[in-house]
């Protein structure tokens, strides 16, 4: 049993220390992904060990070690719990007036055959916007009732689990469908009208995920490019999509502080969205930001429908004034040099999107 408890404790201290180096690599980024996985099973070891009454300076060690990385793995999580102080402002409907939105957003696995569950889902929870990942010809004409009942659709199906459909009963102008980094990989930004008149900013983006062999600099590049082009905008913005990086990451901090967005799930709740399939290995994969502007109503993780994420759905109200709980830290200097050199690495590399055959 000691055996067993040193190499756990070890493999969990190497995957707690990792993540600290600023390497875009696959395997330093992914340990910032199963925090609560890690938080558990130290917890469990020191606690096991304790009731069995397990002993000696080599037990005293394992058990030190598990607390810290504990207590390294809570302080990463406890900002998604209502221990935390929220970011996004709850709306009042004494208080606030605005337009109230609903945003659907959901990565349907391209190899995924349920199309009729979503299909279902969307008609159901009735979204004034949706935004479709990994949508191929097969998804798009299977969801062809339901893309008719929006007036403007953006359809950038593709064969390579990285097409994008966005459906919306508002007006959309100013749209560009861009591979910001990474050719095959597109994101779709356009200025949204409200039927009051109100404008904002919708980017739906979907970089590349991490692979342990392979580096995270197309996710991470993609993910600073949106920052710093975010920070420059005039209109309340949202950004959402499947960002294959998890709320309380580097990466995801960084992007917070450049573009001065609100995290809905800090002082909430976590809000695991991956892997729909195995409960006991879920993280929060799927997003949505906003500036001050918007207020939350709800926020809800979807039934699973066949895909190896679940739905999200989001309510909000945009009103004229801004207004939040809190505010991420202000970007520094450090920060936004640290932006423009990852998005500079991503630009030149010259590799084929990660991912692109998994599903043929």
């Amino acid at each position: 049993m000691l055996i067993a408890a040193g190499a756990l404790t070890a493999f969990l201290a190497v995957a707690t220390i990792l993540p600290f180096f600023p390497f875009a690599h696959g395997i330093v980024r992914v340990g910032d992904f199963p925090r609560q996985q890690f938080l558990a099973a130290a917890v469990i070891v020191v606690i096991l060990s304790l009731v069995f009454g397990a002993a000696g300076p080599a037990w005293h060690t394992i058990q030190i070690v598990l607390v810290l990385v504990a207590a390294v793995q809570a302080w990463f999580i406890v900002r998604f719990t209502p221990i935390w102080r929220k970011q996004s402002a709850d709306y009042d409907p004494a208080a606030d007036t605005g337009e109230t939105l609903r945003l659907l957003a959901s990565n349907v696995k391209m190899s995924n055959e349920r199309f009729e569950e979503l299909a279902a889902e969307i008609e159901r929870r009735d979204p004034d916007i949706f935004v479709l990942m990994e949508v191929d010809k097969r998804w798009r004409d299977a969801l062809s009732t339901v893309l008719s009942a929006y007036p403007t659709v953006i359809d950038q199906s593709q064969e390579n689990s990285y097409g994008m459909i966005l459906g919306s009963k508002f007006e959309l102008s100013d749209t560009v469908v861009e591979c910001l980094l990474t050719d095959g990989v597109p994101s779709i930004i356009t200025t949204v009208t409200t039927p009051e008149g109100q404008q904002f900013r919708l980017y739906s983006i979907h970089p590349e995920p991490p692979v342990p062999h392979r580096g995270t600099e197309g996710r991470d590049g993609e993910t600073a490019l949106v920052a710093l082009r975010v920070k420059d905008e005039t209109l309340p913005v949202m950004v959402t999509g499947d960002l294959n990086d998890v709320a309380w990451s580097s990466t995801t901090d960084r992007f917070r502080r450049i573009s001065g967005l609100l995290d809905p799930r800090i002082g909430r709740r976590i809000f695991s969205t991956f892997d729909a399939r195995f409960p006991l290995m879920r993280w929060p994969l799927d997003h949505l930001f906003h500036s001050a502007e918007f207020r939350l109503k709800d926020m809800l993780r979807l039934p699973a429908c066949g895909s190896d994420h679940f739905p999200v759905l989001f309510d909000l109200v945009l009103c004229r004034t801004e207004d939040a709980e809190s505010k991420p830290e202000e970007a520094d200097g450090e920060d936004i040099e640290r932006a423009r050199d990852l998005v500079k690495q991503a630009d030149e590399r010259t590799e084929e999107a990660i991912g692109t055959d998994w599903e043929k």
